[in-house]
């Protein structure tokens, strides 16, 4: 298996080996021999050719001010929540603040990071730097633009009824595409948001081979991760997203380790997702307060 082969690209000739010949046929006793060949010289790669980071640590943002105006809209049946501030601008809670200073923590004693990106928002820029403080080490903080919030376009700021009551024929045409690939006027479905996250992907996969990288950022970002590295399918991916157990918690951790036995090549394989490690009481819902850690410690990812 190839990092990735989402996208279709011309076929790559393996190390070591002269291209086939034009007439050659796909399943020729040739091109086996030339085949199995390079399969073994794959089995004996070095680990300096390590293709892919050691750990790959995600975690979304804290509460911000814009999950608290959310929550309380739809509660009150209002059409929207979105307030006087652009999305990019929103600030964390002080509950938000707190998740972030206890996650920032819990990673400081389990991980040394040699990179940090981070999407250009405030929300999440105020997370990183939060839990960056909280390190034992110093590590470099870049903002990235491709982990960036989905862009909702004209139904940024609306609840359901909001979306119904202001763009009824874009509610019905949501309900017959499926949340997955539709797009919004002036937004993004999930299968945009997917190629730019891929494209991160392979920066991170040349530039950051062999190291522990974090990544903060938005709950459909961290699900977008899942389905490019799991290979996800539409269907699996909305079945996360629907489970109110597996609804991403503000700070919350999904980590992937590498694993040389993975795969052909070795792989990212995740070890852990959607973990809290906060106290119960800064967990913003009751289904994240119900994964906070039990003791002073809270959960270790390695054990």
């Amino acid at each position: 298996m190839t990092h990735f082969d989402l996208v279709k690209a011309a076929p790559v000739v393996a190390p070591g080996l002269s291209p086939a010949p034009a007439d050659l046929k796909v399943g020729g006793t040739t091109a086996c021999r030339q085949e199995d060949r390079a399969r073994k010289r794959e089995a004996r790669m070095p680990t300096s050719q390590q293709r892919w980071m050691s750990n790959l640590v995600i975690v979304r943002h804290g509460e911000s001010q814009r999950n608290v105006r959310r929550a309380e809209a739809q509660r009150e049946g209002s059409l929207e929540y979105h307030g006087d501030v652009r999305d990019m601008d929103v600030p964390l809670t002080p509950r938000g603040l707190r998740q972030a200073l206890e996650t920032g923590k819990y990673l400081g004693r389990e991980f040394h990071f040699d990179r940090v990106f981070v999407s250009p928002y405030e929300r999440t820029h105020q997370t990183a730097t939060t839990m960056l403080k909280q390190f034992p080490y110093k590590v470099d903080l870049s903002l990235e633009e491709r982990i960036r919030e989905k862009e909702f376009g004209i139904l940024d700021g609306l609840t359901g009824e909001g979306i119904r009551s202001k763009y009824p024929d874009e509610a019905r045409r949501r309900e017959r595409e499926g949340k997955y690939y539709y797009r919004p006027p002036g937004g993004e479905s999930y299968p945009d948001v997917a190629l730019r996250v891929h494209s991160f992907l392979g920066t991170m996969a040349r530039d950051c081979r062999q190291q522990s990288v974090l990544v903060v950022c938005h709950s459909v970002v961290v699900l977008t991760f899942r389905r490019l590295l799991e290979r996800l399918t539409e269907k699996t991916l909305l079945e996360i997203d629907r489970d109110p157990g597996h609804d991403v918690c503000n700070c919350s951790v999904t980590w992937y380790a590498y694993d040389s036995r993975a795969g052909r090549r070795g792989r990212l394989v995740l070890r852990e997702f959607n973990g809290v490690h906060y106290p119960a009481r800064d967990a913003s819902t009751e289904e994240c307060r119900k994964k906070a850690p039990v003791g002073k410690e809270g959960r270790r990812a390695r054990d």
